[in-house]
């Protein structure tokens, strides 16, 4: 998916703290996504962590080629640069082809890709490092993991969720994506003004109600 702003160099110092956070963060309910599947019921006040079924989306179109490689902050799944764009996460469908930018909600997908060389060996997802790459918000808005090349930064801090709203992007406290604290996820929407690339109504407050991970 393309970004719609692009701002400072951000330093792999603040990723690596944000990752090492998330390494510890609990579950609180996994349910499966995919026609057919199973599992718990939603807890209510509760952020609902889906484990995503890639073939659960239906395919359209011919493939486009492109250089794929891992995306270890989002662990399972690569990067794929195309001729005029990065997408990602990617999920791999077989060696031969690869779903990059699922969106679970409306069931569709920024590009299907067929890797130019062999795919290299992720890391597995694991259950105890449950870092999500979509989400969806109770004010109805969904919001993806950005896997441009360009980082957004606001206030000092790594923008690591693109909106559908435009110019909006998801943060956590610190560099955390989320906030953990209760059973109920919370984040802050920033909105930028894109004359000035500054968030003029600062951090308002969402709860996130579901999240999907690899």
């Amino acid at each position: 998916m393309k970004s719609k702003t692009a701002n400072v160099f951000v330093s792999l110092a603040a990723l690596g703290v944000w990752l090492a956070a998330c390494s510890g963060a609990g579950v609180t309910s996994i349910e499966q996504s995919g026609e057919g599947a199973t599992g718990p019921q939603k807890i209510e006040n509760a952020t609902t962590i889906i484990k995503f079924d890639p073939t659960s989306i239906a395919l359209t179109g011919d493939p486009v080629e492109g250089t794929c490689h891992e995306l270890g902050v989002i662990p399972g799944t690569y990067r794929c640069d195309l001729a005029s764009e990065v997408v990602g996460p990617c999920f791999a469908l077989g060696a031969t082809r690869l779903l990059c930018g699922p969106d679970p909600v409306h069931n569709t997908y920024a590009a299907l890709v067929t890797p130019t060389g062999e795919l290299p060996v992720v890391t597995l997802p694991s259950p105890d490092r449950t870092i999500p790459f979509f989400v969806a918000l109770e004010n109805g808005m969904t919001c993806h993991y950005r896997a441009a090349p360009e980082p957004v930064i606001i206030g000092g801090v790594l923008a690591q969720y693109e909106c559908d709203e435009p110019y909006t992007f998801l943060l956590g406290e610190g560099n955390l994506p989320f906030s953990r604290d209760t059973p109920l996820w919370e984040a802050g929407l920033y909105t930028l003004d894109p004359a000035t690339g500054t968030s003029p109504s600062g951090k308002v407050p969402v709860n996130v109600l579901q999240v999907w991970v690899p």
